[in-house]
Parts: C-alpha cells; structure tokens; sequence
C-alpha cells in the first residue's frame, strides 16, 4: 500500500469543495489530475471513498472515517515540516479577509493583541468588499473571513461576531424638519451606497425592495470614508453604520434621519471551511469573537 501526502490533499480539498471541479481550481491543478489521485488513492487503500451513484462528492461509510484520520495525517505532516533544525516551530501564516468597516475599527488592536494571544500565527491581510471576499474564500485564496452573514456553501464553518446598526445620515439642511418620517417617504432619495460587491448593501437592497420601495438616482462607492465625505458635501443621503459616525452626528456635520421601521441590524461573523488545522482556526476565531467591536474607530 502506497499512500502520499498529494493524495490526501486532493481527497480533503473534494470532501471540502464539494467537487473535484471546485477542488481542482483550489489546488490548481486540472480536474483530470484530482480524480487520478483519488482513483491511486481508492486503489491503494482497497476500498471506494467516495459514493460514485451520488451527484456530489459523497462520502462512504468508511470514507468518512479515512477522511478524519487523512485530515490528522496532513496536520501533522504540516507541523512537522514546519520544524526548524534548531526544533522551534515556525510561525503559521493565516491568510484573513475583512472589510474596511473592521480595518478602520477592531482589526488595528487585534493585531497587535495577537503578537501575545497567538503568537504563532502570522496574518496575511486582504482588505476588500465582502462579496469579493467570500468568492476568494471559495476559491481557496483565503482562509478566514469576517463578513455580514449572507449565504456560504453547505460546509462552510461561521461564528457569530457582533451586530451592527444601520443609520441613515445626511447634511442637517437636507433633513426634513419634521421629527419623524415613515420609512415610505425615502421613496425616491438620493442614496449613497456601497456597489454590489458589498453584502452590507445587499441587506439594505433586499430590506427597501422587500417594503416596496426604490431609492433615486444613487452613488455607489466602495470606500466608507467617501461615502461620508459626499454625504458631508451635500450629495445625498448616506446608509452607514450608527456607532461609528456618532462623532459626526453629536458635532452636528452629519444629521441622522428618524424614521421607522428602523433598518434592520447588520450581522458580522467569521467564516472558514474544514481544514486540517481546525483547531487552530477555531482558536483564531474565538479571538476575533473577543476584539470584534465596530463601535469604536480606532483612529479617533
């Protein structure tokens, strides 16, 4: 019996992609490359891992099995190439997504917390719209992220972080002077937005078109920061986190709009799928749950 590392990476990439397509994009590799090392696998081993009658990668009864001593084995192997001569283990790089709402907020005091609190792990950081990092988690370019909850594949792994509110916020001139609107007189504003790549403007597109409504002539933009500024400028109206522009509300630049329903909460979570290292990644995660605070910017 001939078993190598390559097979049980290929076989845990399909049991966590789902398909040997999906797992050969992950590996770069062509599917063709994938399904002869899980065949060299099966035949090594003596026995089918996968259920060929299903649609999907199923997995057997004693594939299951193999499964969880295969994730151990790569683990361990990992670890152990991760040993300098000298016997000290080298720092694990985590490759970890957010969105510029947490750059500006939690992610600065976290990193630096982290060189005490899991000092054996190294980030690499991607800042970018929530959408496009859920595609990167697909793809395997990322191992970690932290996105408003939206919908991920079957087997992907979340923890709830923390909530945010959702205001609306314009220029004092700009508000009507009545104290409260119903939410059916922001019929037809000028919203400032984020694009279709942010899941955080998703939700609010989904929550207007749910209650009939359509804003007007928008402005979409993918940075917080320029939102605010044109919203400061007089552009339009801004839907944007509560917490963190209260400066700006309470220094009377910005004003908030009263109106009801309110917009609905706005849900952070940490997302990975099954790894080897789950573990690990379940500690980075408890981490997070514990600095995760969009209240606050970090560079008031």
């Amino acid at each position: 019996m001939s078993v190598t590392y390559n097979q049980l990476v290929a076989l845990l990439a399909v049991v966590d992609c789902g398909t040997f397509n999906r797992a050969a994009s992950r590996l770069n590799l062509t599917q063709s490359t994938v399904t002869k090392r899980i065949q060299e696998l099966e035949a090594s081993m003596g026995f089918p891992i996968f259920d060929r009658s299903k649609q999907r990668a199923a997995l057997t009864m004693v594939g299951e099995h193999f499964v969880s001593l295969a994730r151990e084995t790569v683990a361990n192997f990992e670890n152990l190439t991760s040993f300098t001569p000298a016997g000290v283990v080298t720092k694990t790089r985590v490759r970890l997504g957010v969105t510029e709402l947490s750059s500006l907020t939690w992610l600065p005091k976290f990193l630096e917390n982290s060189f005490t609190s899991i000092p054996d792990i190294e980030f690499d950081l991607t800042i970018d719209m929530s959408r496009n990092l859920v595609s990167s988690l697909d793809d395997g370019d990322l191992d970690i992220v932290v996105v408003p909850e939206m919908p991920f594949q079957a087997n992907a792994h979340k923890k709830h972080l923390a909530g945010v509110e959702i205001t609306l916020i314009a220029k004092p001139d700009l508000v009507p002077k009545s104290e409260r609107m119903t939410v059916h007189e922001l019929q037809g504003l000028d919203i400032i937005t984020q694009g279709k790549s942010s899941g955080f403007s998703k939700s609010i597109r989904e929550w207007f078109s749910n209650l009939g409504i359509s804003s007007g002539s928008s402005v979409k933009i993918d940075s917080l920061h320029a939102m605010v500024g044109l919203a400061i400028a007089g552009r339009g109206f801004c839907i944007a986190p509560r917490e963190y522009l209260e400066p700006l509300i309470n220094s009377e630049r910005l004003t908030e709009v009263q109106f009801e329903p309110k917009f609905p909460s706005i849900n952070y979570c940490a997302v990975h799928y099954p790894t080897p290292h789950e573990a690990l990644f379940a500690h980075i995660e408890n981490e997070l749950h514990k600095a995760v605070d969009f209240r606050t910017p970090y560079f008031r």
